[in-house]
């Protein structure tokens, strides 16, 4: 259970030092990125061959790549030099964990996977012991990580793996697939220079849920811990965004981009589309957060769409006609060539000049609960807690056990209460997560 206690905790430690997670291959192209960050905090390289290695001394319980990856984070972060991990790679190049809900699907057997990065960052459990998301081990739940129900199971916990959930790092990852990819976004990432007074955009479109109070209580609440602030609010007929509005506000400056509306893995519904995004690549890269559905969207999502089994297996997916009459077998790690589609944010981060310095958004469906973590990550911008970006996400991330009551959550009829757990299950961080704004 998490305790208010344990979150202020979270919220007081101090950072840390930042460890670089890739392909042994990348580390030339990002010498001279961790060269850089080594003169703000303590830096370390780790290639990822190296920690997926196999030790006869573990007695195989480390069960895969994953698991062997969070496990060499969790003992730097329990020896109390790690504050912060950088992924490198996307999911054809660096070990993916993917989430499970009961979803009503008959032809998935009612399952479904979701990548989820909190995987890394959620490390330990409230006593300081390793947290491996998998308290369920019988029968096919052994291989089912993060399992959360509640929406076909109505008897069972919806935490059916008893995750701890707030993070005790800020995770962020790079979704490139070559050692030039890597370079150039750790280039485009270096040449950021923090401004005294950063310019925010808050944008909000019609057909979404009417939060224009909300958005109007952000900029009201950055501008007071002096932002620049710019509202596009639907409704006010100077303002409203467009396609081209939105589009002219970040080309001219804007240091961090906040979206509450309807999104897909094309982009933010009635603001920015595929056209806008490839403008963007001649615009200041910026920070950008968006609670719409899809956004972030890196890697195709089993078993409705084609996937790769733990088996080396292919999977047309459910999609495409597939029927599962028992538990889909789980994805494997690696998700390879067409299993590894790709979207909005992803794009913009990958792009090697302009686009997004950080993205920040839902790889899957989103919901109205994400109100709560954007608040909370606004909120914790540049404040001592949270001097860089990835600070605030994990401090929303932490802050959002406590604000939806995580842990009070119990099934209804309806399909909602476990879609508010894993809410937070479902964004991911695209950038460095060291940045500061």
């Amino acid at each position: 259970m998490i305790t208010l206690a344990f979150l202020a905790l979270l919220q007081t430690t101090p950072a840390r030092g930042l460890v670089v997670v890739a392909p042994a291959s990348f580390q030339p192209g990002l010498q001279a990125f961790l060269d850089a960050r080594g003169k703000e905090m303590p830096v370390e390289f780790a290639a990822i061959e190296d920690l997926v290695r196999a030790d006869p001394a573990d007695g195989g319980d480390l069960r895969d790549p994953p698991e062997r990856i969070k496990r060499a984070l969790y003992s730097r972060w329990k020896s109390g030099s790690l504050g912060y991990a950088l992924l490198v790679g996307d999911a054809d190049t660096f070990p993916v964990r993917f989430m499970v809900l009961d979803r009503t699907t008959p032809a998935a057997n009612n399952y479904a996977f979701y990548a989820s990065d909190l995987y890394y960052a959620d490390l330990a459990k409230t006593d300081g012991t390793f947290d491996d998301w998998n308290g369920m081990r019988e029968g096919f739940h052994a291989r089912y990580f993060g399992e959360v129900r509640g929406e076909s199971n109505k008897h069972d916990p919806i935490n059916f793996d008893s995750v701890s959930y707030a993070p005790e790092i800020a995770v962020g990852r790079w979704p490139v697939h070559s050692p030039e990819e890597a370079a150039l976004v750790a280039t485009k990432t270096l040449a950021h220079v923090a401004r005294e007074k950063p310019r925010v955009l808050i944008v909000h479109a019609d057909g979404w849920i009417d939060a224009r109070a909300n958005a109007r209580a952000m900029l009201e609440s950055l501008g007071s811990r002096g932002f620049e602030v710019e509202g596009q609010i639907y409704g006010d007929e100077a303002s409203a965004p467009s396609p081209a509005r939105t589009l002219a506000s970040l080309q001219t400056r804007t240091d961090l981009a906040l979206h509450l509306g309807h999104g897909s893995d094309q982009g933010w519904h009635l603001c920015l589309g595929n056209t806008e995004r490839l403008a963007l690549a001649s615009a200041p890269p910026a920070v950008f957060l968006s609670i719409g559905c899809s956004t972030a969207h890196f890697v195709n999502e089993p078993p409705y769409q084609a996937y790769l089994d733990e088996a080396g297996i292919p999977h047309r997916g459910t999609n495409a006609g597939e029927q599962f009459t028992s538990p889909p077998p789980p994805p494997h790690w690696l998700q390879p060539g067409a299993f590894d589609s790709t979207g909005f944010g992803a794009e913009l981060v990958r792009s090697p000049t302009g686009g997004a310095l950080v993205y920040i958004g839902c790889d899957t469906g989103a919901q109205p609960c994400a109100l709560s973590l954007l608040d909370a990550f606004q909120a914790a911008l540049r404040t001592d807690a949270a001097p860089r970006v990835g600070d605030a996400w994990r401090l929303a991330q932490a802050q959002y056990v406590e604000r939806e009551k995580l842990f009070a959550l119990t099934p209804t009829d309806d399909w909602y209460p476990p879609s508010i757990f894993f809410q937070g299950m479902k964004f991911v961080f695209l950038g460095d997560p060291t940045l500061p704004l």
